[in-house]
């Protein structure tokens, strides 16, 4: 038993404190101007699963040439996708490169606020997957909780408190969110993904030498 029940959307973030709406990239090309040197901030696909599956997608459709340049960025290098949002927040860079669940991010209270950019070429796409092991000691209890998984209530879970997107008919999308269906994304290939990530380990740490 294997299914599809959440989807991860990766994009570009800033923060609004230190760069203006009018300013804010609006395409991963736009992180190339040199104006942004030395203020990105981006997790690293040899640790993140997210970002490998982002990696590979954005090497296929915009091709190494775009990370070429981008390692030339003095871009800050974190292992959890969760992280860059979080340095944002703190100010500790303006602009993220691509990352995923900006406004699940905490910002009540803080000074400072992440914003999210959908890129112009295409947001990077992760199908989330569930499953049971097939000798799974309880199988009746797996088979439950699969069926939980995808019921309204888990679903508008995982949008509510996970930050994730649904595909689910009977849930509601965080308000003020763009919805999914007005995002231009790249398409995943999890298979291609697991064909070539030493590849892409190797190739993007020595281009960012980390």
């Amino acid at each position: 038993m294997f299914a599809s029940f959440r989807v991860w959307v990766c994009i570009i973030a800033y923060n609004s404190s230190l760069v203006k709406a009018e300013e804010a990239p609006k395409s991963f090309a736009d992180l190339l101007d040199p104006k942004w040197k030395g203020k990105i901030v981006k997790a690293h696909p040899s640790y993140s699963g997210t970002i490998m599956t982002a990696t590979y997608q954005m090497q296929r459709d915009l091709g190494w040439s775009f990370y070429e340049k981008l390692a030339q960025q003095n871009v800050m290098q974190v292992q959890s996708s969760a992280d860059p949002p979080k340095r944002l927040a703190l100010g500790e860079r303006a602009g993220d490169g691509g990352r995923q669940r900006v406004q699940h991010l905490p910002v009540q209270g803080d000074r400072q606020r992440v914003e999210p950019v959908y890129a112009t070429e295409g947001s990077p796409l992760i199908v989330g997957p569930t499953g049971m092991f097939k000798a799974a000691p309880n199988p009746n209890a797996a088979k439950l909780f699969c069926s939980f998984s995808f019921s309204p209530e888990a679903q508008q879970l995982i949008i509510d408190v996970g930050g994730l997107r649904s595909m689910h008919p009977q849930t509601k999308e965080k308000p003020g969110r763009t919805p999914f269906k007005d995002i231009k994304t790249m398409k995943d290939d999890p298979v291609a993904v697991e064909k070539m990530s030493e590849q892409i380990k190797s190739r993007y740490t020595k281009l960012f030498r980390v």
